[in-house]
């Protein structure tokens, strides 16, 4: 019988983001805005208390089942990124912070960049 078959890539977006969210789960209310995706994939806006305190972030997923990490300052890297993404990613960060998630779906470890302002990663 021949059946629709799963590309790899939509395998991969769809469980780096159930990573994501289960791990970020407490930090408050995510909001997918991935149906016209221009390099943003959800809107984060936190809760504090038990709270919506109108504070949020624009965040963008990337998955690896292999994700590199340099060895002289434990940067995750990530390619395949098109220029008109970074110049998006700037123009947003004037208005809101931009986070950039770099998901390892093997270890289940989650690396984050901070717009313009910081950079530092974290593992689950």
């Amino acid at each position: 019988m021949d059946l629709p078959k799963q590309i790899k890539q939509h395998k991969s977006e769809s469980d780096s983001y159930a990573i994501l969210l289960y791990h970020l789960r407490d930090m408050g209310i995510f909001r997918n805005v991935t149906d016209s995706d221009y390099g943003i994939d959800f809107e984060i806006e936190f809760v504090e208390d038990g709270m919506v305190v109108g504070n949020y972030i624009k965040a963008q997923v990337k998955a690896s089942e292999s994700l590199s990490i340099r060895k002289h300052d434990s940067v995750p890297t990530v390619s395949g990124i098109k220029q008109s993404t970074l110049n998006y990613w700037a123009q947003l960060s004037f208005k809101s912070h931009v986070v950039a998630y770099a998901v390892d779906l093997n270890s289940e470890n989650i690396y984050i960049y901070l717009d313009r302002y910081f950079g530092m990663s974290f593992q689950k």
